[in-house]
């Protein structure tokens, strides 16, 4: 996938250049992505959740998918329970109450389910 990104030599209505999506320099990277939805997950949801390797989804808000896992000491990581996106741009996290609520029940019913 290729962005349109202004070349700064040509700010003065020139062409810009095509750079790939993963090079593209972006306010807020995967890491910090990740970083977010992790603190986020412990601390409201459960401290068995963590954000996973995210996906970078271009558009009129492009933002990072975050994976929000469930993990157990013993296991390591149990499987996926839902997932949150990061805006690129101002790091907000796009997450409603539903979202919350069901990943909350979704990693309880994992767990149950689970030999941990």
């Amino acid at each position: 996938m290729d962005i349109q990104v202004q070349d700064p030599a040509s700010r003065n209505g020139g062409q810009g250049k095509n750079v790939d999506a993963a090079t593209a320099p972006l306010p807020v990277s995967a890491s910090a992505a990740q970083r977010k939805v992790t603190r986020f997950v412990i601390t409201e949801i459960s401290t068995q959740l963590l954000g996973d390797t995210p996906v970078f989804k271009p558009g009129e808000r492009s933002s990072w998918l975050v994976p929000v896992m469930l993990t157990s000491p013993s296991r390591g990581i149990v499987g996926k329970v839902g997932e949150i996106a990061v805006d690129s741009k101002t790091g907000e996290l796009l997450v409603d109450a539903e979202t919350v609520r069901r990943m909350s029940t979704d990693a309880r019913q994992l767990a149950e389910r689970s030999p941990l």
